[in-house]
């Protein structure tokens, strides 16, 4: 793992450069802007301020060094530096969900949203302020090439992820369908790191997946929670009665989340009304709010058992933590990935910054684009969640109440879905 501790210390220093001269730099843009109006509001740098008027001096200074003295000053644009700055602002947090969206990474929320994108089929986050394969999904490119839930992305086509936001890395990954793209990957285990060279794919999630285990077991795998899901979910559970089946295993492993109101109400179907699905603690003040089930609960008699993994998260560790605090379900495999913050979206003022320069990269050629700063969007984290008992999710996860690991992925023996098996017939 030496490889790998080297790339993180290196990562927390540049970070930390880097962060100071973004955020100063957006300290002094403010000002700026303040001073050219005697009708403007009040700037940040006033007496009243909660900044100090010597980070506007500091990053005038800054900013003169590098238009005197930086080498390449084709790469010296104040556009790009003050969307870049404002960026800073918001990377001050330290959270990895929050960002400020240029109108490229906002097509990537749509495409999300569609269900269907060029790439290579994973569910990415940032964990301890590396780059993190969440999950991949099942028969994509990422899947059949050998990727695992928790990889460290280290490079993208070459680049270095560790100054890279969540967005620009989805960003980075997907692209024309057909095209390769190379990962730089390091996992736990590894003495060093190793290149993945993948032909992107049209990505369809799929919802549900099910399948019926002789004699009396209904098995159903959970990959996502779309818009299809409940649908998908309620045939499949209508599909394995008629064959039988009296006992189910609920399978959210590599589940990477979905719509929060597609896991609240599928739980609706296990809990009874009034029981709690979550909890919610919204902004500053910490605002607690309870999120209960308004029924039917007709499944809350169901013998079942769920697996989950390091892939589970976000909306599936809600539906699973739902269901174990409320029903005493039994989770089996390994501990959930641990997502369980809401982000908003503030879309912004457009008038400050109304170019910004792109470059655009092939094999043959680059190419400078100006481009217009629409739907510029502000992406916050407003609330944590909690499981009905007051367990944070973020940064956390679910332990699970039987721990169980596939030693050996490779072959087809499912050894966590096994035991699931020996178990649910106790029940």
């Amino acid at each position: 793992m030496e490889v790998f501790n080297k790339f993180k210390n290196k990562k927390i220093l540049t970070t930390g450069l880097l962060a100071i001269l973004i955020l100063t730099l957006n300290f002094f843009i403010a000002f700026k802007l303040g001073q050219s109006s005697a009708s403007n509001p009040p700037t940040i740098f006033e007496k009243n301020s909660e900044f100090k008027e010597k980070y506007a001096d500091l990053f005038n200074e800054v900013w003169i060094k590098i238009k005197n003295h930086f080498v390449d000053q084709s790469r010296v644009n104040p556009d790009k530096a003050a969307f870049e700055a404002i960026r800073g602002l918001v990377k001050s947090l330290q959270d990895p969900y929050s960002d400020l969206y240029t109108p490229e990474q906002t097509k990537i929320l749509e495409e999300d949203l569609r269900g269907s994108f060029c790439g290579v089929g994973m569910e990415i986050g940032i964990r301890n302020g590396i780059l993190t394969v969440i999950a991949p999904l099942e028969d994509t490119p990422a899947y059949r090439i050998g990727i695992k839930a928790g990889d460290f992305i280290l490079k993208i086509n070459n680049e270095d992820t560790s100054n890279m936001s969540l967005e620009e890395a989805v960003s980075k990954i997907r692209g024309e369908c057909g095209k390769e793209v190379v990962l730089t990957l390091m996992r736990e285990g590894w003495e060093q790191e190793r290149e993945f060279v993948i032909k992107r794919e049209e990505i369809k999630v799929p919802a549900i997946k099910s399948e019926f285990i002789k004699p009396n077991i209904g098995y159903i795998k959970i990959v996502s929670f779309g818009l299809n899901t409940i649908p998908e979910f309620l045939k499949a559970y209508n599909s394995l009665t008629k064959k039988g089946a009296n006992r189910f295993i609920l399978d959210l492993r590599n589940n990477p989340g979905g719509y929060l109101e597609v896991a609240i109400r599928l739980s609706e179907y296990f809990l009874p009304r009034g029981k709690i699905i979550l909890k919610e603690v919204w902004g500053k003040e910490q605002e607690e709010r309870i999120i209960r089930s308004e029924g039917p609960g007709t499944l809350s008699k169901l013998k079942m058992v769920i697996l989950v993994n390091k892939g589970s998260a976000s909306a599936s560790e809600i539906f699973a933590g739902a269901l174990r605090e409320n029903l005493g379900v039994k989770l089996i495999g390994e501990k959930t990935f641990g997502k369980g913050s809401v982000q908003q979206i503030f879309h912004l003022s457009q008038t400050y910054f109304p170019l910004i320069e792109i470059q655009i990269t092939t094999s043959t050629s680059k190419k400078i684009l100006k481009r217009d700063i629409k739907n510029v969007a502000l992406k916050l984290t407003v609330a944590y969640w909690l499981t009905p008992k007051g367990i944070k999710l973020e940064g956390n996860g679910l332990e699970p109440d039987v721990k169980v690991v596939d030693k050996n992925p490779e072959d087809k023996i499912d050894e966590v879905l096994q035991k699931a098996i020996s178990m649910i017939k106790l029940l």
